[in-house]
C-alpha cells in the first residue's frame, strides 16, 4: 500500500493508492482512501508506506520541468531555449518574485515528501517487525526527509522544521532558523548512515553511501571542511562504486543500474504505473524540428527546447581534449531527413544548410536526459531514471573540501582522477596543486554535472552566485540581478494562508 499526502504545508489532503512488492518497488495501482495512522501496522504496510516517500520525489525530479528551471536557469549554465519559458528566473526580472509558479510547486512538493515521511515515522511504534530490518526502512525515510530539507533550506533560508505529521487543517506556521534545519537534516542522517546497508539488490533504494554523500554536501555548506572530505572519501573508499571509464555511458538509457550511480529516482516502461513519468529528456533538446527538411526522431528527442547553454559552458568543452564533449548534439549532429519537405537541392541526409548555424533552432543540445525507450518521437512520458547523485561529483566534492581546508595537493588528487577520466586519449588533462582554485572546481563542475540540478545550490554555497550569472549570465541581469536574489522568495501562498504572521524573505 502507498499513501500520498498532499499538503501545501496549510492544506492538506489524504491519497492512498497500493504499491505491489513484485518488479519495481514503486509500482502502483490506486485504491481508496485511507487513514495512515491505523494502516501502517503491519511490516507489509510499512514497507509500501516507505515506498510512498520515494514516490513522492518523482514530482520534482523528472516530472515537473518547474524544478529543473529553479536549479538550473537563472546561474551561469543555462539560458532558455527557443521556447523561452522561464525566462523570468535567467533574468531575475519584476516576475522573479513571490508569486511564481515554480517556486510555489517546489515548496508544495517537497513539504507533501516531508508529510508523507512524518506519516511513517510515527508509525514506527504501531509495527511489530524485525528491529533491524524496521530500522533499515526508518533510515530511509529519514534520509528522504534529510534531502527534502536540504533542497528546501538552500533555496529558502529559514523555513518550517516540522517532524510530526499533519493531519486535518493546521494554518498556524512559523520559520524556523537555518541551524534547526540543518540540526535534524543531520540527525537523521546520523541515524540513516549507522541503519542504511552498504549495498541493495533493489536499485533506487537508498545506500549508506548515498547517506554519506549527502552528508558531505551538508557539511561543504556548514563549512566543515574536514567532515565534508572524510564524508566523501568514504564514498570513494568504499569499494561500492566505480567511476564508469566512457563518461558518455553513465547516462545511456540501457546502462542505468552502473558503478557510479549512488542514487538515482526510479521510472519504470509501464503505462499504467509511470504516471507523468520523467519528462527532462524533452527540455534539453532545441528545435531542430521546425526547420524545413527535418522531422522528430526518438534519438533526436521531442523539442520543448526549454534549457539552453550559455556560452561559457560552451565555451568550457575542449573538443579535442575532453571525452564529455559528446554528451552535446550540436548543429554538425544533424542533417536532413524529412522528404515531404526537403528545401530545393537537398537530399536525405545532407548536412542542415549553414545559414542555420548559431541560431536558437540549433543551440547545443544535452544528451544527458535523452530516452531513446519512448514508445514514439512525440512521447513525452520518459521511462529512463533521473540521477540525483554519482561518484563524479562525491570526487568534486572531496577536492572542493580539500580545497578550503588548506590541503591544495590533495584536492588535487581527487579533483585529477576526474580529469583523468575525462581526458581523451593521449591527453595530459592534469592539473598541478599550485593551478587548483574555486572557480576553477566550479568550471569542472559544469563540465562534469552540466543539467545535473546542482547549479543555483553551488553558486549560493559558494558565495559566487552574483559574480559568476554577472559575468556569464543574460545581458539583463547586469541591472536586475539583486542581493536578496540569492535566496528565493517565500511561496506567496504560504504567507497569506497561514493565519500567524509568515515573514518574507528580504527584498521580496
Amino acid at each position: 500500500m502507498k499513501t500520498y499526502l498532499k499538503k501545501y504545508l496549510v492544506p492538506v489532503i489524504l491519497v492512498a493508492t497500493t504499491f505491489s512488492c513484485t518488479g519495481s518497488f514503486l509500482k502502483e495501482n490506486p485504491v481508496s482512501v485511507l487513514n495512515p495512522a491505523s494502516f501502517y501496522t503491519s511490516e507489509a504496510g510499512l514497507t509500501q508506506g516507505v515506498n510512498a516517500v520515494y514516490a513522492s520525489l518523482r514530482s520534482v525530479y523528472g516530472e515537473n520541468q518547474g524544478p529543473l528551471f529553479l536549479a538550473l536557469m537563472g546561474t551561469d549554465e543555462f539560458l532558455t531555449g527557443k521556447n523561452v519559458a522561464g525566462a523570468h528566473i535567467v533574468k531575475y526580472d519584476a516576475t522573479f518574485n513571490s508569486s511564481m509558479g515554480e517556486t510555489a510547486f517546489v515548496w508544495q512538493s517537497l513539504y507533501k515528501t516531508i508529510n508523507t515521511a512524518n506519516v511513517v515515522l510515527a508509525s514506527e511504534e504501531n509495527v511489530s517487525m524485525n528491529q533491524e530490518a524496521k530500522n533499515q526502512l526508518l533510515a530511509e525515510v529519514r534520509f528522504i526527509r534529510a534531502h527534502a530539507y536540504f533542497y528546501l533550506v538552500q533555496y529558502f533560508g529559514e523555513i518550517s522544521l516540522l517532524t510530526e505529521p499533519t493531519i486535518g487543517l493546521q494554518t498556524d506556521y512559523e520559520r524556523n532558523t537555518r541551524e534547526d534545519v540543518y540540526g535534524q537534516i543531520l540527525e537523521d542522517l546520523t541515524f540513516a548512515e549507522a541503519n542504511l546497508p552498504s549495498t541493495t539488490n533493489d536499485f533506487g533504494r537508498v545506500t549508506k553511501g548515498a547517506a554519506r554523500h549527502q552528508l558531505a554536501k551538508i557539511h561543504l555548506v556548514l563549512k566543515n571542511w574536514t567532515a565534508a572530505a572524510d564524508y566523501a572519501k568514504k564514498v570513494i573508499e568504499s569499494g561500492v562504486y566505480e567511476l564508469q571509464d566512457d563518461y558518455v555511458s553513465i547516462f545511456e538509457v540501457d546502462n542505468q543500474i552502473n558503478s557510479e550511480i549512488i542514487w538515482s529516482i526510479q521510472y519504470e516502461n509501464d503505462l499504467l504505473n509511470s504516471g507523468a513519468g520523467n519528462q527532462s529528456h524533452t527540455w534539453f533538446t532545441n528545435s531542430y524540428s521546425d526547420v524545413q527538411g527535418m522531422q522528430r526522431t526518438l534519438e533526436w528527442g521531442r523539442p520543448f527546447t526549454r534549457f539552453s547553454p550559455t556560452t561559457h559552458l560552451m565555451n568550457l568543452f575542449e573538443k579535442d581534449k575532453d571525452q564529455r564533449w559528446h554528451v552535446w548534439r550540436r548543429f554538425e549532429d544533424y542533417f536532413y531527413n524529412n522528404p515531404a519537405s526537403l528545401p530545393a537541392g537537398k537530399k536525405l541526409g545532407d548536412p542542415i544548410d549553414e545559414s542555420w548555424r548559431g541560431k536558437p533552432e540549433f543551440h547545443w543540445a544535452l544528451k544527458k536526459f535523452q530516452d531513446p525507450s519512448r514508445l514514439s518521437p512525440n512521447e513525452t512520458r520518459g521511462n529512463k531514471d533521473f540521477l540525483v547523485f554519482r561518484l563524479g561529483e562525491t570526487y568534486l566534492i572531496a577536492a572542493e573540501a580539500l580545497l578550503m581546508a588548506g590541503k591544495p595537493d590533495e584536492a588535487a588528487v581527487y579533483f585529477n582522477e576526474i580529469r583523468r577520466r575525462a581526458a581523451k586519449p593521449g591527453v595530459d588533462f592534469l592539473i598541478s596543486s599550485s593551478a587548483l582554485t574555486l572557480d576553477l572546481i566550479l568550471d569542472e563542475r559544469s563540465r562534469e554535472l552540466a543539467g545535473e540540478v546542482n547549479r543555483r545550490a553551488d553558486l549560493v554555497r559558494t558565495g559566487k552566485l552574483l559574480e559568476r550569472v554577472r559575468k556569464y549570465g543574460d545581458p539583463a541581469v547586469l541591472t536586475n540581478l539583486k542581493e536578496h536574489h540569492v535566496l528565493l522568495p517565500i511561496p506567496q501562498n504560504q504567507i497569506d494562508l497561514t493565519t500567524s504572521v509568515y515573514s518574507q524573505n528580504e527584498g521580496y
